[in-house]
């Protein structure tokens, strides 16, 4: 009876050290301030664009929409020094496109299981603020919970992580429109409601970028 109660508890044991470390999407967490919800990152494929804490929240308002994560084990301990490249940013509708290591964690987990997404991106294409929400990835599978709402813009309108002529051409088609529910969004890279000249200079500041 003792030799069967101690294998039992070493077999419990062994269970528990094999999914230490081990994210669970469940209990992990991924969020944004109050009040941050519905913002959006002016992104540009050479990073040169802003953080996450000087997102624009309609009308144009800057807000700190930075992502705080924690990961958190089956074992309901915090992760320490989950590496950062195994976290990155995706879009539930995949209307963000990103260059390779371009939407990392700002850094690995520290002791509390704790890291950030605040630090300006490597991508472009824009999303749709009436549907789609941002994922927080961990080694290619998303944190439970939908995502937050983060929203994405960029002079790399077409979204193939070059500023281009075509993009100029498609950036002209948008000029002058107020945003509501349609794709003018594109084009209104700080958020207030109206394609104007900020954004032309936003749009002239992206020519020729790409990723780094």
């Amino acid at each position: 009876m003792l030799r069967r109660f101690l294998l039992g508890i070493l077999v419990v044991g062994m269970a528990s050290l094999a999914w230490a470390g081990v994210p669970d999407l469940n209990l992990s967490t991924a969020e944004i301030q109050a009040g941050a919800a519905g913002a959006s990152v002016f992104s540009v494929p050479n990073a040169a664009g802003n953080g996450f804490d000087e997102a624009f929240l309609f009308p144009g308002t800057v807000v700190d929409a930075t992502i705080s994560v924690q990961l958190i084990d089956t074992n309901t301990d915090p992760i320490f020094l989950y590496p950062f490249e195994d976290l990155w940013l995706e879009t539930s509708l995949g209307n963000l496109s990103f260059c390779s290591g371009g939407t990392v964690a700002d850094a690995s987990t520290d002791e509390n299981g704790d890291t950030t997404f605040s630090n300006p991106i490597a991508g472009g294409g824009y999303t749709d603020p009436s549907t789609e929400m941002t994922l927080v990835m961990v080694a290619g599978a998303p944190i439970a919970g939908g995502g937050v709402d983060v929203q994405f813009n960029s002079p790399d309108i077409n979204g193939d992580l070059v500023v281009n002529l075509s993009d100029i051409v498609a950036f002209t088609q948008l000029l002058g429109g107020n945003f509501g529910d349609n794709p003018l969004f594109a084009g209104d890279f700080n958020n207030d409601g109206v394609i104007n000249l900020s954004d032309v200079v936003r749009m002239t500041g992206g020519i020729g970028a790409s990723c780094p």
